[in-house]
């Protein structure tokens, strides 16, 4: 499974607002500079090195032992952290309304809230006694990023860890913490930076600029929309995209040559050619750009964030900036922490334990399903994921397909509905096939363009599949998925908008092609071939006469619903292997791809959007909920194994069924095979990593708790419980 992240959004964001929200509250009594400025709490851990030592051997047992210089010079090490009321109040901004929906009074939510700031204190405080004293930060592998892991030597043979900084002495820590020159704020940074690697340093950096940028976007917004009167919003219904569409990897930035961060803050003082990949918002001139970033400035004057005297014009000069990039390399260090965690869960999941696991989850499912009825045994399937296995079947016959829906013409529809009502059955069904033939359809992606976002862009030659059918420029969607990204799970993402776009301005004007069932077909077999030449569809047409004229009543005078399939066909997948299935290399993933993205662009039947395989099937013999033409053509072509296309028609128009996946009776899979654990797409590596997964989210929640148990006493915290009573005392 891919880990993605959508470029993240620090708690900047909503504390720029604060101003404004809580102008018409009354749970802030005195709303000026010296209540703000107030410090409603302490930190330092090493007030109590009996607590600390204690802390340490719970969560490294035996392995642990104190370095002396290190243990001797704890107190300049750590310095005492201060919370300050503004820190509370920008925190229920951001996650009180999460407890206050949940039942929580707003008394409540504060005292919850101030335990989550102490407890983020202690973690950083923590965190940088245990890698000094360990003289190196080791991390879970599987947290690097995988074009990086290499560039990391190993922690030890037989280990999951990987060393990111190596040579960590207390005298070079606080070198860095003790730079001359510097503000408090700044010399924190300094000393965060000691345990981060360079990219994890650009990283923040670039992630506290968009956070910038996309506050003052929100003010400049605004602006432009009170000054021309009218909406920037699309018009469009926006169709649903693919889960994950114009996701960035957690560790992209975007790189100058020589390796910088090619991404700035726009003011409207500096020139947005200026500013990377930063992309301006429609309607954007320097003018409403400048009103924005003093209504920004103005906000964080208000709220006591910028300091009279300092230079506005110089975003990097206040401090500000540098109270964002300390919190910011704060939960670097601290997800850093989490990660050195999962080593030791890692390093414990032996295969002997994992096998134990799998044969434990298969035994109970096994029982299970043998005494499930099969609506039972789909819904089971309905929740198969990348973390959720189905790992046995209580008979062949079970499988996933994959939907595209070409529908009727709402004027073909209301023809076949007076044949309906004034026909048999059969004669009703025998029109519906001679209507089917007629239906065209076109692709349906339209509000990518014109919605509520534009996802769209120009596709550059020989980077997109030509069907010889489009004159002039070529789009396809979700660029930012496929340059700054991993690309879209199950989403070839190169099958460009069928049809003519002209833009004029931030507007698109689009003339689709129509298409016939068999134009259709060939637009599959083609995209098919242009993800792999090997990925070849074969099948056969039922005779165009004969489907208009068919009778659809059998010798015994029963419908059959066989006479309402068009085509039978399969993919050449060659011999599927359910153990690498959703291996991007595999055939069976790379046609899911292909028709995954084919049923987002013509489709419109979005229940079948963002499944993991499609829909579930029952066997054969078993009732579902589909149309009875539906459910007979997809438990015929399942029985014929994955890879196989049938079209059938129903009241709704023509279907385009693909197997994505049988299952056969009894186990799925072959076990777990620790060979492709580290293998992405492989069952095993599913296997593993969902393991590992609970595993440590059930460790560092027990060792978070441990963590305030131990740490948080009178010693290492002082609350000044007078000086925010006004919020805690509240209903």
């Amino acid at each position: 499974m891919k880990r993605k992240l959508i470029t993240i959004i620090s708690t900047l964001l909503a504390c720029l607002f604060a101003l404004g929200i809580f102008a018409g509250c009354d749970f802030v009594s005195v709303n000026n500079r010296r209540d703000m400025e107030q410090v409603v709490a302490t930190v330092n851990i090493s007030n109590d090195e009996t607590a600390l030592g204690e802390m340490f051997g719970t969560l490294f047992g035996e392995d642990f032992e104190w370095n002396e210089g290190v243990k001797n010079d704890l107190s300049n090490i750590v310095s005492t952290d201060e919370v300050y009321k503004r820190d509370l109040i920008a925190y229920f901004i951001n996650y009180g309304y999460n407890y206050i929906s949940s039942g929580s009074s707003y008394g409540e939510t504060f005292d919850l809230l101030m335990d989550t700031l102490v407890s983020r204190k202690i973690m950083v405080q923590y965190a940088i006694i245990y890698y000094l004293n360990e003289g190196q930060v080791v991390v879970d592998r599987d947290s690097v990023d995988k074009d990086l892991r290499d560039q990391y030597p190993s922690a030890g043979e037989g280990s999951e860890g990987v060393i990111t900084k190596s040579g960590l002495t207390a005298e070079g820590y606080l070198a860095a913490k003790n730079t001359e020159g510097l503000s408090e704020d700044e010399r924190v940074v300094e000393s965060l930076k000691y345990f981060l690697t360079d990219e994890e340093i650009k990283l923040a950096e670039y992630t506290l600029r968009v956070t910038v940028n996309n506050a003052i976007d929100s003010y400049e917004e605004e602006i432009i929309a009170q000054e021309s009167g009218s909406d920037t919003s699309g018009t469009e219904t926006d169709r649903t995209t693919p889960t994950g569409a114009n996701e960035t990897k957690e560790t992209y930035y975007p790189k100058t040559s020589d390796g910088g961060i090619d991404y700035d803050i726009y003011t409207g003082s500096n020139k947005v050619s200026d500013c990377g990949e930063y992309e301006k918002v429609d309607g954007s001139t320097p003018i409403s750009r400048k009103k924005a970033y003093n209504r920004f400035i103005s906000s964080l004057k208000s709220n006591y964030l910028v300091e009279s005297g300092e230079n506005t014009s110089d975003f990097y000069s206040l401090g500000y900036y540098d109270v964002e990039l300390k919190t910011q390399f704060e939960q670097t260090l601290i997800n850093k922490f989490m990660d050195t965690l999962s080593v030791r869960i890692a390093d414990q999941l032996s295969n002997d334990e994992l096998n134990n696991r799998y044969t434990a989850m298969l035994g109970t499912q096994k029982t299970t399903a043998d005494s499930a009825s099969s609506s039972e045994f789909t819904t089971t399937m309905d929740s198969m994921s990348d973390s959720s296995f189905v790992l046995y079947s209580p008979s062949s016959g079970y499988g996933f397909v994959y939907n595209i829906l070409l529908p009727f013409s709402s004027s073909q529809s209301n023809y076949l509905t007076a044949i309906k009502n004034s026909n048999t059955e059969s004669a009703y069904l025998t029109a519906r096939n001679a209507m089917l033939l007629n239906i065209t359809a076109t692709d349906q992606r339209s509000s990518w363009f014109n919605g509520s976002e534009d996802y769209s862009y120009k596709a550059e030659a020989g980077s997109y599949y030509d069907n010889g059918n489009v004159e002039g420029d070529r789009y396809l969607f979700f660029e930012d998925s496929y340059t700054k990204g991993d690309g879209i799970d199950k989403y070839y993402g190169q099958y460009p908008y069928n049809g003519e776009v002209s833009k004029d301005g931030d507007t698109y004007t689009l003339v689709p092609n129509k298409i016939t069932i068999k134009d259709f077909m060939d637009e599959l077999s083609g995209y098919l071939a242009h993800v792999d030449s090997g990925l070849t569809l074969t099948g056969n047409y039922v005779d165009d006469e004969t489907f208009r004229s068919t009778d659809f009543t059998n010798e015994d005078g029963d419908l059959d619903y066989s006479q309402a399939i068009y085509y039978r066909g399969a993919v050449n997948l060659g011999t599927v292997d359910y153990d690498n299935f959703l291996n991007e290399e595999s055939s069976s993933y790379k046609a899911i791809s292909a028709v995954n993205e084919l049923m987002f662009a013509y489709s419109t039947d979005t229940g079948c959007f963002n499944t993991y395989l499609g829909y579930s099937i029952a066997a054969e013999g078993y009732t579902t909920s589909y149309v009875e033409e539906f459910r007979y053509a997809a438990q015929q072509a399942i029985k014929e194994g994955a890879g196989t296309v049938y079209v059938v028609g129903t009241d709704f128009g023509w279907h385009i069924l693909y197997v994505s996946m049988t299952l056969s009776e009894g186990e799925i899979y072959g076990g777990y095979n620790p060979d492709e654990k580290s293998v992405e797409g492989t069952f095993s590596y599913n296997f593993y990593q969902s393991v590992k997964s609970a595993a440590l989210s059930e460790y560092t929640s027990d060792m978070q708790n441990r963590v305030l148990e131990i740490l948080n006493n009178d010693t290492i915290v002082k609350l000044y419980e007078s000086r925010y009573s006004d919020l805690s005392n509240l209903g």
